[in-house]
């Protein structure tokens, strides 16, 4: 008559269906009972040795995840036994980590709703609100989903493809703050940054935002990225890179401190939808800006803590799309831009490694002695660690610290990057370990393959090119000062696509007269013929001075606001890097400064040679914009620069070092971006 009940008790407890009991061998006695794998990963790590013996030598463990669809677990405990281990605690170890491991994998792929109730580390991907998760949030959750998709996690040995454990705040909640606290009026008047800046900081975030934030905040271990992700950007035509704020913040023991650093950040981030450069961006691109609206994007920061400090061990960017191919390269071969230390330095076009992914071992800045001592990384950064270094600032890098690469060089992540300058025997040595100047090569990974990064980043850029249907740049970083045995990490942080819209027709280049020519230019990205234009801009060649680059910057944003305001373009050119944030690589201009520029030439002299500006935030927005984009160095006959006909002209303005004249008739002006040359020339030439 009971032969149903104990059939049922006798395919629970043998199937390993319901709970998992843990019994002393013994007595029998209850010891632990685990529901889920969260119950199993802490038991196991409690119970005595003699119980955890008992229940894995008789592959109980691996029936229970059997009878719960956890294959993989299954087979991974089955096959392991104690006489694997030399100590039980060793076992212990193996069975929390790998529960830790597949929770983790399981929590990729998904968008989560936030439940401050039940949210742990274990939730890869979460948002916070109804709204709208912004544009570079919705990258990242292309990203999550497409790593989940094709099973990137743990395809390459060593290394762990993922994204960074992210928290999306959507836009709804910046709309409430903006009501809220009635912040409408900033849309409409004329208010400076700072005071812009003080009105959003000093008010009060929604309670059920700050509520669920205290939540996140006790499942963090590091510093924190607060990201912009509003509506408009890395949309399809208008990506809007690096217009907003990311701020960083470290983590602290104090829960409320951390809370207030976040909240800080957050709506520090929320106010850059209204500063000067936002404003003149969505303007230029022909955007509301009471339209605009802001999501924040909350992300572990990649990498380890050395000496107060916090950065990863290489930052970069990737494009499936190189438009400067050198050697043996293709276009279709991708470009991929790297530093040591976190990644300010690259998107702000400071002095980086390029090498094409195909062909990593050919890496023109390491080609000879010269260049790799003169053309390679000087600086870095790095987060500083200290809560009071977080101040209320425009300037989002306000906590980082810049370190010169000598002085950096007792940091722990340049054994994986750095080279050593043997002055004696006039040569460099890929060791780390010798004395003498230190030179960012990433010898290491590039050439001895220490990780596949070449490989990694080859794949990410077809797999996104495929999926988005265009060309794509990629944000990354690497971690490699891990402990003994563990897998490095590689940090997917940012898609986003590259407008690519070379004009359709081109010209028979055989056919055109270079001879009377203002420019022209046999590396060029652009769209076709640019009409209209009769002015151009220029820094004078025979008077430029790199120690006084920022006062060049000065007098071509006061030119760039009288062509504005007489709603006038122009092209501009000038030697070195336009927009690099190293006064000593170019002109440090910021986009609203060059806003009213059609073209923008990069032009090298015969004692000032610098790479062109391409895998830069600036370098994205202006193509974007579908601003011709043109590098020549005519001392060495690649190109011309009519200087002497330019000088003819008569002067608008003209100063020490700037010079602008205007033609009578608009310029002839026609970019070629698909045979990559370009030609600007007088109208009746």
């Amino acid at each position: 008559k009971t032969l149903l009940i104990e059939l049922s008790d006798y395919i629970s407890e043998e199937f390993a269906f319901g709970d998992f009991v843990f019994r002393d061998p013994g007595s029998g006695e209850v010891i632990g009972r685990a529901r889920d794998l969260r119950d199993m990963q802490r038991l196991v790590q409690e119970i005595p040795e003699e119980v955890l013996l008992y229940y894995t030598s008789r592959n109980r463990l691996s029936k229970w995840m059997y009878s719960r669809g956890l294959f993989r677990l299954a087979g991974m405990f089955k096959s392991v036994s104690e006489s694997h281990f030399p100590t039980v605690d060793g076992l212990r170890e193996f069975i929390a980590k790998a529960i830790t491991e597949y929770r983790i994998v399981q929590g990729h792929g998904v968008v989560a709703h936030f439940d401050a109730q039940t949210y742990n580390r274990y939730i890869w991907f979460a948002r916070i609100g109804e709204g709208s998760l912004g544009g570079k949030a919705r990258g990242l959750a292309f990203i999550n989903n497409m790593l989940q998709r094709y099973d990137l996690y743990d395809k390459y040995e060593g290394v762990k493809v993922m994204l960074p454990r992210t928290v999306v705040v959507a836009t709804d909640y910046f709309d409430q703050f903006v009501r809220d606290n009635g912040l409408m009026y900033v849309i409409n008047a004329d208010v400076g940054d700072e005071e812009i800046l003080s009105e959003f900081v000093s008010s009060r975030l929604p309670e059920t935002l700050v509520n669920d934030l205290r939540a996140y905040i006790r499942t963090v271990s590091g510093p924190l990225a607060i990201r912009s992700s509003s509506k408009l950007e890395d949309s399809h035509y208008q990506p809007f890179a690096g217009i907003y704020s990311t701020y960083m913040i470290p983590k602290t023991d104090n829960e409320d401190q951390m809370l207030r650093l976040l909240g800080k950040a957050v709506k520090s981030v929320y106010a850059s939808v209204y500063f000067a450069a936002s404003r003149a961006y969505i303007q230029a691109s022909s955007n509301l800006l009471s339209e605009e609206k802001m999501a924040v994007v909350i992300q572990d920061v990649c990498g380890t803590e050395d000496s107060g400090y916090f950065f990863p061990t290489i930052s970069g960017v990737a494009r499936s799309l190189n438009f400067y191919p050198i050697g043996d390269e293709q276009p279709q071969d991708g470009i991929v831009n790297l530093a040591f230390g976190l990644g300010k330095l690259v998107v702000e076009g400071g002095l980086t490694l390029r090498f094409s992914p195909r062909y990593p071992r050919n890496v023109l800045q390491l080609s000879t002695t010269e260049l790799a001592l003169r053309d390679t990384q000087r600086e870095m950064y790095a987060l500083n660690l200290r809560p009071e270094e977080f101040k209320t600032s425009l300037d989002d890098a306000v906590n980082l610290q810049r370190f010169e690469i000598n002085k950096a060089k007792h940091f722990r992540n340049m054994r994986y990057v750095a080279s050593t300058w043997d002055m004696q025997n006039q040569r460099i040595s890929d060791s780390n370990f010798e004395e003498g100047r230190k030179i960012v090569t990433f010898s290491q990974i590039l050439k001895y393959d220490t990780m596949p990064l070449a490989g990694i980043l080859s794949d990410m850029l077809a797999l996104g090119e495929r999926e988005l249907r265009c060309p794509v740049e990629i944000e990354f970083a690497v971690n490699m000062d891990v402990p003994y045995g563990e897998d490095k990490v590689f940090d997917m942080l940012q898609i986003r696509p590259i407008v690519d819209s070379p004009s359709n027709r081109s010209l028979d280049w055989d056919q055109v007269d270079t001879s009377g020519a203002l420019i022209y230019a046999e590396s060029a990205l652009g769209l076709g013929a640019i009409e209209g234009v009769t002015d151009v801009v220029y820094i004078r060649p025979d008077r430029f001075d790199t120690a006084h680059t920022q006062q060049m910057a000065d007098e071509v944003n006061r030119l760039n606001t009288e062509l504005r305001d007489q709603k006038r373009s122009y092209v501009l050119v000038g030697p070195g890097r336009w927009g690099s944030s190293d006064p000593w690589l170019g002109v440090p201009v910021k986009w609203p400064h060059i806003s009213e520029a059609k073209v923008i030439v990069e032009c090298g002299l015969d004692n000032f040679r610098v790479e062109p500006s391409q895998g830069t935030h600036f370098f994205q927005n202006l193509t974007s914009f579908g601003v011709g984009y043109l590098t020549i160095n005519p001392f060495q006959g690649d190109g011309r620069f009519d200087i002497a006909q330019l000088d003819t002209q008569p002067a608008l303005y003209e100063s020490a070092y700037v010079r602008h004249v205007r033609f009578p008739e608009p310029l002839y002006i026609f970019v070629d971006g698909r045979k990559n040359r370009a030609i600007i020339r007088p109208a009746d030439v």
